[in-house]
């Protein structure tokens, strides 16, 4: 009997890994690569056309200049533009820029609720928890972009600062211009170790669940518990 219910919660988590793989539009996004390895921006034709994965935010002409190689036919045009991070007075010690900063703006290109190169929908984008909550207000931010990274105005920051990157114990977080923009804490280009589909990471009792976090969320650190400390060490 045991044998039996087991089989079935197999059967019925595959067919909803499935289900949720074969509704992302265009394209799969919870696909191994070929190094069988998965990622949150895996991307896989569900059509099986020989399309590089990498195509949904690179290509190779014509390309845009946001990022390197980018696909430019992801447009920050979806929604409200984003404003500024506002703070109650005398909360921040750096300054925050005015403006979205072009490696945060390609970010929010799909972000903020539309993909165009993938097919993704912002009706999609709102209904699935594991993508996050779209459509952000950048007012109201966890954390703001734009921000000047400057351990001397706010002596509680980590001062180990070498090349534009912040190094700490956990991970090295990258500076962009001085400042902390959204990949500063995610790398986009972030997997899990060969052979555990660490976006489901829920369903394996074998990946610690603060590890599947910190990999599901592409944060450039090994642990979420510890990651604010490593720019924040008077937190």
């Amino acid at each position: 009997m045991k044998m039996k219910v087991l089989l079935v919660v197999v059967f019925l988590l595959s067919a909803y890994s499935l289900l949720f793989a074969s509704s992302c539009g265009t394209y799969n996004c919870h696909t191994f690569d070929n190094n069988n390895r998965t990622g949150a921006h895996n991307f896989q034709r569900v059509d099986g056309a020989n399309v590089s994965p990498c195509a949904p935010c690179h290509k190779p002409h014509n390309s845009g200049t946001k990022i390197p190689l980018w696909n430019n036919v992801n447009k920050f045009d979806d929604g409200a533009a984003y404003s500024a991070y506002i703070s109650p007075s005398g909360t921040l010690d750096n300054i925050p820029a005015s403006n979205i900063s072009p490696i945060s703006d390609a970010c929010m290109s799909c972000h903020d609720g539309m993909s165009e190169s993938t097919g993704f929908i912002s009706s999609f984008f709102q209904g699935n928890g594991p993508m996050g909550v779209f459509y952000i207000n950048y007012s109201n931010a966890q954390h703001p972009i734009g921000m000047s990274y400057d351990n001397t105005s706010d002596p509680g920051l980590n001062g180990n600062v070498v090349n534009g990157e912040v190094i700490g114990s956990l991970g090295k977080y990258k500076l962009f211009g001085g400042k902390v923009e959204c990949a500063t804490c995610h790398d986009p280009h972030k997997k899990g170790p060969s052979g555990k589909d660490y976006l489901w990471y829920k369903f394996y009792t074998s990946i610690p669940n603060d590890e599947g976090k910190a990999v599901a969320k592409i944060l450039r650190s090994s642990s979420i518990q510890g990651f604010c400390n490593e720019c924040h060490q008077d937190k």
